[in-house]
């Protein structure tokens, strides 16, 4: 039963919804031209940040590592 009002209550939002997003079309495009830039900032600088940390623990590890030391063998004659 409850599957079934959760069913209605979706269609009747989706519907609502699409009557109201054609009966305010121009305010819908607007809205999506000032969010548009900001999450295209927002992305860029998370993205920024991620990599930039990525790029920083991969350094750290190879300074721990660090360079490979070479062993030298005497010859025996």
């Amino acid at each position: 039963m409850t599957n079934v009002v959760g069913i209605i209550i979706g269609v009747v939002l989706l519907i609502l919804g699409l009557i109201l997003m054609v009966t305010w079309w121009s305010i819908f495009i607007k809205a999506f031209m000032a969010i548009i830039p900001i999450l295209l900032i927002l992305i860029g600088a998370g993205a920024l940040a991620y990599f930039i940390s990525e790029l920083k623990s991969k350094l750290e590890v190879g300074e721990e590592k660090g360079p490979p030391v070479e062993e030298k063998k005497t010859e025996e004659k």
